[in-house]
């Protein structure tokens, strides 16, 4: 009983039911971090990781955004990426939005590409295919090539 010493743990894990509000008159510079939902309605420049990020009508962001799920009624200025994203009227968003499910609502403005997480995608860098292609189609055809087009092709061929 007395020879007992009971251990504290400090594990972040533990999820708090309240939420955190950053009010208006609040400026962050960082990244944020927060296993609970976040109310954002100053500005945040840096990175949002969060469970549930509802950024309202004066919030700002700048930088990237990745939570579960997300309603954006103010400003994000850099991507997205979420598993829920809400886009209500009012919003700006300049930047990319990753998702699996996607809701705008009208009079939203968006400048960014939209993708949906769940599309596999595989890149490959070709660069050097690309310019022997071009050199060949230029050597066996050129008479479908303008007189300012073959002009230029023989001076990158000296």
């Amino acid at each position: 009983m007395f020879g007992r010493k009971k251990s504290i743990s400090t594990n972040l894990r533990k999820v708090n039911h309240t939420p955190s509000i950053i009010s208006e008159d609040v400026r962050l510079t960082g990244t944020l971090i927060s296993q609970g939902e976040v109310q954002l309605d100053g500005r945040i420049d840096g990175d949002i990781k969060a469970e549930q990020l509802v950024i309202g009508s004066s919030g700002v962001v700048e930088g990237i955004v990745e939570a579960v799920g997300i309603v954006v009624k103010g400003t994000v200025i850099g991507s997205i990426n979420a598993s829920e994203v809400k886009i209500q009227s009012g919003a700006h968003v300049h930047g990319d939005v990753f998702h699996d499910s996607l809701s705008i609502d009208a009079g939203a403005i968006i400048e960014g590409n939209l993708k949906q997480r769940t599309e596999k995608e595989t890149v490959e860098l070709t660069a050097e295919p690309i310019e022997k292609e071009v050199k060949t189609l230029i050597e066996e055809d050129d008479s479908g090539l303008s007189f300012v087009n073959k002009q230029a092709t023989d001076k990158s061929e000296r």
